[in-house]
């Protein structure tokens, strides 16, 4: 495929749609769905229709909620919180601990939580309204790194063959758990400060690799997310990203013009898909074919 025109707005599910227009959660937006509250008024018609919230909207769709136009924000926010311990890393905790709703409060609306730390570990957390950015760090294959601060109750040399095999990696429930780098930042004569970098986002990975080792860990902190460091940050506080910060973000993960190619490409295999089983997508396979034009 030719190279892709960066501008042009690429089809949206409905639910994404309203969510960023809204900035809402998706938990919302099916609620004011189910409650009759949404509807589409889609090219060449002039009649509002409730569409499924799978349904692809495109640019030339108009939005209604309870019969008002709705427009899509084109400003998104960032922030980083240097998360204390023991707070859970959710909007609502279950058994009313401790959780990130005094910080969303204060953060710009729409807001969520990009990945989690578990309730025992303190440091980064990246906070967005951007979901194309926040699924560009969460995804894998993108190999986001992640840093930490590792206070074990052992005295490690560098030789120590446990260093050597957390970059080897470690088996743990049928999953191999691999560091990318591992370095010893402070030593007492009771124990060790290590810095651990992953690019795997295991669910408490360090603390399965850790007991697997025999290592004691006594505490854990996020100190670094991709280009993102807390230096500055004091612990229970939060700032907005720069401009700056966020490109750099956006760099590390490879850019917006290659999410977007990879977007396109999965439109591409859903208009195949749907031909396929009978029951094309004519607006998608007319938009895909003036993007090969305009490419």
């Amino acid at each position: 495929m030719a190279s892709i025109d960066a501008e042009r707005t690429l089809p949206r599910r409905l639910r994404k749609r309203v969510a960023e227009s809204l900035e809402l959660s998706l938990q919302l937006v099916d609620e004011y769905w189910q409650a009759g509250r949404l509807r589409v008024i889609t090219k060449g018609t002039g009649e509002p229709q409730i569409l499924s919230l799978e349904a692809l909207i495109f640019d030339d769709d108009r939005l209604l909620l309870d019969g008002a136009p709705l427009e899509c924000v084109s400003t998104r926010s960032y922030a980083l919180l240097n998360k204390p311990k023991y707070v859970t890393s959710t909007a609502h905790d279950p058994d009313g601990k401790s959780d990130l709703s005094p910080y969303l409060r204060e953060m710009p609306r729409g807001c969520f939580p990009v990945g989690r730390l578990d309730r025992e570990t303190s440091g980064l957390l990246l906070f967005t309204s951007d979901g194309d950015l926040a699924n560009a760090v969460l995804r894998p294959d993108h190999q986001t790194t992640k840093t930490y601060w590792l206070w074990l109750d052992d005295v490690l040399e560098a030789d120590d063959p446990r260093l050597s095999s957390l970059l080897e990696g470690v088996e743990h429930n049928g999953q191999r758990l691999i560091a990318k780098h591992a370095r010893i930042t402070s030593r007492s004569e009771y124990a060790t400060e290590l810095e651990l970098t992953l690019t795997q986002g295991k669910k408490r990975q360090i603390r399965h690799m850790c007991r697997a080792l025999d290592l004691h860990l006594e505490h854990l902190h996020r100190c670094r997310i991709g280009p993102l460091s807390d230096a500055g940050l004091a612990l229970g506080s939060w700032r907005p990203l720069s401009p700056e910060e966020v490109a750099a973000l956006w760099s590390a993960v490879g850019g917006k013009a290659d999410l977007r190619q990879r977007k396109v490409a999965a439109l591409f295999r859903l208009a195949r898909e749907a031909r396929a089983a009978g029951a094309p997508l004519l607006r998608l396979e007319a938009w895909l074919a003036e993007e090969e034009q305009l490419g």
